[in-house]
């Protein structure tokens, strides 16, 4: 046989049998889009899984054209607030499942460096266990998930990985569905989404209970350097202005804790930390409609989308008065720790 030929046969056959179905993976694993980093949408990528919400917000950021008005953070919670409910400004979510205390800083800098310019606000949730030192952060750092996104070509060389094509088919199967029966799925447009029923609630419960029980066996380990991280946050944005507000919970579950005494102690040095930083702290701790509803929730960490809602349109009117949020200042705050304890029903 003619070399050349010979030749022109074995490209032709190797293109066949590997470099078609290489293009045909790269152009699926393109299609859905699993890690964010393209723009495009369609009826089969609609529906996505945030599997590493770290690495895809980061990677949303570097995708599209990030100028926004304010940045809002938080933590699993607060993935739960549709963006497009603030009526007053352009916000972008970058909450992040079980967000440390450590990784505000970072990512919130990194944020406004691609925004181009201060964020007029930033609206940040504060939880209460955020000031544990007995819980450390279990997600690598911000940088690393930065540095991913930034890597040049990554985009392009993600389309070849077997770890992108097994996200790509869940993303495809579900979108075609037009349903995930978990915790949470995103849109295109980084809104979380769910139909997780909230049928465990008393199982929940027990099991809250349980763990509470032996989690306040030893003392509430105070970040001795929670006061210090604040101060950095706050020093670091001198141009914007800084929401803080609490996590939302259910009554039970909040006053549980602060029953507590130990608790009710670590409890209120955060608040005095948070007030004397801040100045002003909005409270979404409190016994009222929402919080004793637990049809508004699916587990006693998180609410459903609606509740996001009303938070939204409390933060929004903070000089108007609420029955979900409280403002907090250095003129009430010793008020405030008083009445936050209620005796409810916490059996």
């Amino acid at each position: 046989m003619d070399p050349k030929k010979w030749l022109v046969k074995l490209f032709a056959t190797s293109f066949i049998v590997i470099g078609l179905p290489v293009f045909g993976i790269m152009g699926f694993n393109y299609y859905i889009d699993p890690l964010w980093n393209y723009t495009h949408a369609n009826d089969f990528n609609d529906y996505q899984l945030g599997f590493d919400e770290r690495q895809l917000k980061t990677n949303y950021i570097n995708s599209h054209d990030f100028n926004y008005d304010s940045l809002l953070m938080g933590t699993s919670r607060i993935t739960y607030l549709d963006e497009r409910a603030f009526t007053k400004e352009n916000v972008y979510n970058y909450s992040l499942s079980g967000l440390h205390i450590t990784e505000y800083l970072p990512y919130m800098k990194y944020a406004e460096k691609k925004n181009g310019k201060p964020f007029k606000r930033i609206f940040i949730e504060l939880y209460f266990d955020s000031a544990n030192a007995g819980k450390p952060s279990t997600s690598n750092p911000p940088q690393t998930y930065i540095e991913t996104s930034e890597a040049p070509f990554y985009a392009i060389k993600s389309l070849f990985s077997a770890s992108t094509m097994h996200y790509a088919l869940f993303n495809y199967d579900i979108s075609k569905a037009n349903h995930y029966d978990g915790a949470r799925s995103y849109t295109r447009h980084n809104i979380a989404q769910t139909t997780y029923p909230n049928d465990d609630m008393e199982q929940g419960w027990q099991k809250f209970q349980k763990n509470f029980k032996a989690e306040t066996a030893k003392p509430f380990m105070y970040d001795t350097d929670y006061r210090t991280r604040l101060q950095a946050i706050k020093d670091a944005f001198p141009n914007t202005e800084l929401v803080v507000f609490t996590e939302l919970m259910p009554a039970k579950r909040l006053q549980t804790i602060l029953h507590n005494e130990n608790r009710y102690e670590a409890y209120s040095r955060w608040m005095n930390d948070m007030v004397d930083v801040f100045g002003t702290v909005y409270s979404f701790h409190g016994v009222n409609e929402v919080t004793v509803n637990e049809n508004d929730f699916f587990d006693w960490l998180h609410y459903y989308p609606n509740v996001g809602n009303l938070i939204i349109e409390a933060l929004e009117n903070r000089e108007k008065r609420s029955t979900i949020m409280q403002t907090v200042n250095k003129g009430n705050l010793d008020e405030y720790l008083k009445n936050v304890v209620v005796d409810i029903n916490i059996d």
